[in-house]
């Protein structure tokens, strides 16, 4: 008997494991490694065993209910958003299901497909049904620990993997960690009200314009530290064309910069939708202040250059991959799934793009000056050798100076000066002979350059009023000036006091509050 019940899960197993694989290939979402396949094997063959072997009706549906919403409610998330769905994103559905409804009866061409591949999974999954013989009480027993396990490992906020589950998850364990997100924190926080951390909401902003300029392109650097640029005071001149640049006749804006949070997966998503604090993920989710978003709404092709690894982007989503007409990353120029790659493989692709036709809204985004530092750098790139890992993360500095001034000088070729040009950093790095890290408290692992400069008089203008009077200026401040500059009555923040979120997006992990200069690090009651 339980040779022949192992033999239905294996075959089981494989049948839906060989369904995850297709509907990945049939729908362009990322192939799963090896490693990745025999993991949804295993996790298949253990959710299916439950199911078989679960003595109590109520268990049974229970686990048939998750099920279905791994399956179903993940294959059209993914056919809306191209991501799975998270904790926050089951909350909205709850709270406004009669928009969901009539958005999703508006998109039905494009959600039927993966809808019905999705019930007929479940269908298969629930026939599994018909070959229970016997019952074991431990099956029970197991499916309700899981699902507390997750629960209570939510609540406690030590898990992020519900707020944005990799696209190399299989949709069984993305739902695991956004289902356990939802119940375990978002619905208690929800409806108890625990949070002490305000949400920020914000509307979508109104149009004004057109847009100031026809192109706009921004370098969006990785861990590089203002303290490490000489025009900030460092003792080595790792920057020389910034340091020139800052000096130009025109004028530009070139200064130190509040990154908006320490991590990048909290720093990016909080960057390009323009929240200015902590828990702003539900805002991040509407979309409503999305730069990509606003642009396209503009009219202007929105662009998405990143030199980092395919696997490490899982918060693209987040950062708002709907709206993005042209992603590159490192896979489609034949690069592994966990490969980074050079910075300067941007240029090429940036070159391509002609600036002279349409409107353009272009990010590209560094590998720069992540650890391990100076890994993907040419000999001729270590311009300070390689005596020790200040020399290493230096070289790293030394090198996007270099990118930042080829695509100044590209655009400088622009006939028409119809352009702005921006340049800053996800976040910092603290860096010492004996000890490197960040998403720390350090000044070094929040203090960013920023530079801007557009040749159109009007447009700069408005860029020096808004930043000339500042000392240090705030991520905040240059996410509402671009989505200003296209054409919306976003108003400009600030610089007398701003906040560089902690290293989880809900804000449960503190704060660095800044006010007049002065930075204190606050804890969430």
């Amino acid at each position: 008997m339980m040779k022949k019940s192992f033999f239905t899960l294996v075959l089981y197993s494989s049948l839906l494991t060989a369904s995850e694989i297709a509907y990945r290939f049939v729908f362009g979402i990322e192939t799963l490694p090896a490693a990745k396949i025999a993991e949804t094997f295993a996790l298949t063959f253990v959710i299916a065993a439950l199911y078989l072997f679960a003595r109590y009706k109520v268990t049974r549906l229970l686990i048939a209910v998750f099920f279905a919403f791994s399956i179903i409610a993940n294959n059209v998330h993914y056919a809306v958003y191209q991501s799975w769905i998270t904790g926050i994103n089951y909350w909205l559905m709850l709270k406004e299901v009669t928009e969901v409804g009539s958005a999703g009866a508006s998109m039905l061409d494009k959600l039927w497909l993966p809808a019905l591949w999705g019930v007929l999974e479940v269908v298969l999954f629930c026939s599994l049904a018909k070959f229970r013989r016997k019952t074991h009480f431990a099956a029970d027993i197991l499916f309700i620990a899981a699902m507390l396990l997750i629960f209570g490992r939510s609540f406690s906020t030590t898990q992020e993997h519900g707020i944005s589950p990799k696209p190399t998850y299989s949709r069984i364990k993305a739902n695991y960690f956004s289902f356990g997100y939802f119940i375990g924190r978002v619905l208690p926080y929800q409806l108890f009200d625990l949070s002490k951390i305000p949400v920020f909401k914000q509307p979508a902003p109104s149009k004004i314009g057109q847009g100031s300029v026809q192109n706009i392109v921004l370098i969006m650097g990785e861990s590089e530290s203002a303290a490490h640029l000489k025009l900030f005071g460092y003792g080595r001149e790792t920057s020389p064309f910034l340091a020139q640049l800052s000096q130009a006749d025109f004028k530009p804006i070139v200064k130190q910069s509040y990154s908006a949070a320490l991590m990048t997966a909290v720093s990016l998503p909080s960057f390009f939708n323009a929240i200015p604090h902590a828990n702003g993920y539900e805002q991040i989710s509407s979309g409503d202040t999305n730069m990509f978003r606003l642009a396209k709404e503009q009219g202007y092709e929105t662009y998405f250059y990143s030199a980092q690894a395919e696997n490490e982007m899982a918060i693209l989503n987040l950062i708002g991959k709907k709206w993005i007409d042209h992603l590159i990353q490192p896979t489609q120029l034949g690069y592994g799934n966990g490969d980074n790659m050079p910075d300067e493989k941007l240029l090429p692709l940036f070159d391509k793009i002609n600036l002279q036709q349409g409107k353009h809204f272009i990010v590209l985004h560094q590998r720069g000056s992540h650890v391990p530092y100076g890994a993907l750098l040419q000999p001729q790139d270590k311009v300070f050798g390689e005596a020790n890992i200040v020399d290493k993360y230096d070289n790293t500095i030394h090198k996007t100076d270099q990118m930042i001034q080829t695509v100044f000088e590209q655009l400088q070729k622009q006939s028409d000066g119809n352009w702005l040009f921006a340049y800053t950093s996800d976040h910092g790095q603290y860096v010492r002979q004996d000890t490197y890290n960040q998403g720390t408290v350090q000044p070094d692992s929040y203090l960013v350059p920023l530079v801007l400069y557009s040749p159109n008089k009007a447009v700069q203008q408005a860029a020096n009023q808004a930043f000339a009077p500042c000392e240090i200026a705030f991520h905040q401040q240059l996410s509402t000036f671009l989505i200003h500059t296209l054409g919306y009555d976003m108003p400009v923040s600030g610089c007398s006091e701003g906040s560089v979120t902690g290293n989880l997006i809900t804000g449960d992990a503190g704060s660095l509050n800044i006010r007049d200069g002065k930075a204190e690090y606050v804890y969430p009651q």
